[in-house]
């Protein structure tokens, strides 16, 4: 599954979720998935990355919010047309 965001802020931002079959198990129930998150800088100035908030919801409806600065332990520049 793809999702993408425009924002008139100039920034794209996109999501790729992918299902991790061995790290799943199905008798239990329990289901792994990863998360790319792509940035990408459409404005003409460069911008910084210093702060994350994801919000993610399972199956069950249950939430889990991850803060935090930057991302990866990094608070990147990301210069005009890069992500």
């Amino acid at each position: 599954m793809d999702q993408k965001s425009t924002a008139e802020s100039g920034i794209l931002i996109s999501v790729k979720t992918r299902y991790l079959d061995k790290q799943s198990d199905i008798l239990t129930n329990a289901h792994a998935f990863s998360y790319t998150i792509n940035i990408q800088n459409n404005r003409n100035d460069t911008v910084q990355l210093l702060n994350r908030h994801w919000v993610i919801t399972d199956q069950n409806n249950k939430v889990e919010e991850v803060k935090g600065k930057g991302v990866v332990g990094q608070q990147p520049f990301i210069k005009p047309g890069e992500s």
